[in-house]
């Protein structure tokens, strides 16, 4: 079974891309069962995003517009995964 902190990876941005309010919480609970922090508070504390970083220091956050701009570049150091892709393999 494959888990968000197996998308860590040290030499890759990581950004989950969300499809609905519904599937960035599922996937904050699942963050939040595997010991992810978010800002140092509970994932499922905070509101919902349609795009999320997963940090490497097993934490996850927003995505401001330097992100946003990573995140579509196509760059090699950058993985854009589909949230409920994400979910669906966990």
């Amino acid at each position: 079974m494959k888990t968000i902190e197996s998308l860590i990876n040290a030499s890759k941005k990581v950004y989950v891309c969300m499809s609905s309010d519904e599937v960035c919480r599922r996937f904050f609970a699942q963050a939040e069962r595997e010991g992810f922090l978010f800002g140092g508070e509970k994932p499922t504390k905070k509101e919902p995003s349609d795009i999320i970083a997963v940090l490497p220091d097993k934490t996850i956050c927003y995505v401001g517009t330097f992100g946003r701009i990573a995140a579509g570049s196509g760059a090699e150091n950058v993985v854009v995964l589909e949230g409920e892709k994400v979910l669906g393999s966990l």
